[in-house]
């Protein structure tokens, strides 16, 4: 071969290789920005999904909160008329009152997407670490209050056994509706024991189960209020996701 021909090759093989080069760079940025634009549909996925918890959370507390503060209610008005020897003349307030005693509202978080992300890893998705912190702080937060929920559940076993004690089961019987909705009794029940020793019992174990539904009550508002400024901060944070969502 001639050194022109030689000369030729070489610059024939370097451009075949340059063209490679190119193909394969190019190649790799297209997958790159590919696998980008995923994660980017996968982040506004899941933001999405928690837009729709918190918005689910922040309507069922409302639900919540209001049959937390009739339960005080009830609770303070039980107190009241056996504090005050009021038993024979209220009797039908009484016994509609201490029916909805074993049954307190109780909140369920709607924390689907945040569990499937700690268990999945994906929270790494997600570029903005405030929404993140936002996000488990509310968590934890939920975790308080499921505690709180466990004591209650023990304070209310124990009220069952005085309930048992002091009120006719079959007046019970016939305030039954659905679910768990009760009518007052007809007429005007007395209840089963005038023993002191037995109502003040009574009285006392109803204190704790008063105590722990402020305690809710208190908790569960500010759970709420938490769970509103994440979602004004998370539709800041991204306005496109939000105004999709709500098409």
């Amino acid at each position: 071969l001639t050194m022109n021909q030689t000369g030729q090759k070489i610059i024939n093989r370097f451009w075949e290789f340059l063209m490679l080069f190119i193909a394969i760079t190019l190649g790799f940025f297209v997958e790159n920005y590919r696998e980008v634009l995923v994660d980017r549909q996968k982040e506004k996925e899941i933001i999405a999904s928690f837009i729709n918890d918190l918005e689910t959370d922040i309507k069922e507390l409302d639900i919540v909160i209001q049959r937390r503060e009739t339960r005080e209610v009830r609770i303070d008005s039980i107190i009241y008329i056996l504090n005050n020897g009021l038993q024979d003349d209220y009797g039908k307030d009484l016994y509609y009152y201490a029916r909805y005693l074993p049954r307190p509202a109780v909140f369920w978080a709607n924390n689907t997407t945040n569990e499937e992300l700690k268990y999945s890893g994906n929270f790494i998705l997600i570029k903005n670490q405030k929404i993140i912190d936002a996000l488990l702080e509310y968590n934890d937060n939920f975790i308080f209050i499921d505690f709180i929920k466990e004591r209650e559940e023990y304070l209310v076993r124990r009220l069952f056994d005085q309930i048992n004690v002091m009120f006719d089961p079959m007046v019970f019987d016939e305030m039954n509706v659905y679910d768990i909705e009760f009518i007052y009794p007809s007429g005007n029940p007395k209840i089963n024991s005038k023993n002191q020793d037995v109502i003040n019992i009574f009285l006392s174990n109803l204190h704790y189960v008063k105590t722990v539904n402020v305690g809710q009550l208190g908790h569960l508002k500010k759970h709420q209020k938490k769970a509103k400024e994440i979602l004004n901060f998370i539709k800041e944070e991204y306005p496109n996701v939000a105004a999709k969502k709500n098409e």
